[in-house]
């Protein structure tokens, strides 16, 4: 399938294709960042291949509770190719929307369901 930018990869990441083209911004989200192998304690967690990433660890940058729940369901991480917005809008501790906006205006927008792994939903420029 193709929409003018290219043909949609299966993954963000990068790891069942290469959505992000030549930069390398996956890289840069988790630098330091260990890997495990499932989610779990009060983050907001983000499927990536084989491991899990916590991108809203508690008392970090860009965190909001915005239901008040007490856990992070969105969080916001930035690099020298942008900006990156994870939420979790079933409240389940998992980032089901992800969405990349590159500094020259492109943006993407993916979900992530257990069973299929992340989906394109919208890519286009700003």
């Amino acid at each position: 399938m193709s929409d003018g930018f290219g043909a949609f990869p299966a993954d963000p990441f990068g790891t069942g294709g290469d959505p992000f083209g030549a930069d390398l911004f996956a890289d840069a989200l988790f630098v330091d960042a260990d890997a495990a192998s499932g989610p779990g304690g009060d983050g907001l967690w983000v499927s990536v291949g084989e491991g899990w990433f916590d991108v809203g660890a508690a008392g970090g940058d860009g965190v909001v509770d915005a239901d008040g729940d007490g856990r992070c369901d969105t969080a916001t991480v930035t690099s020298v190719d942008g900006l990156a917005v994870f939420s979790d809008l079933d409240a389940d501790g998992v980032a089901d929307v992800y969405h990349h906006v590159h500094t020259d205006g492109r943006f993407e927008t993916w979900t992530y369901d257990a069973a299929e792994g992340w989906s394109l939903l919208d890519r286009g420029d700003l």
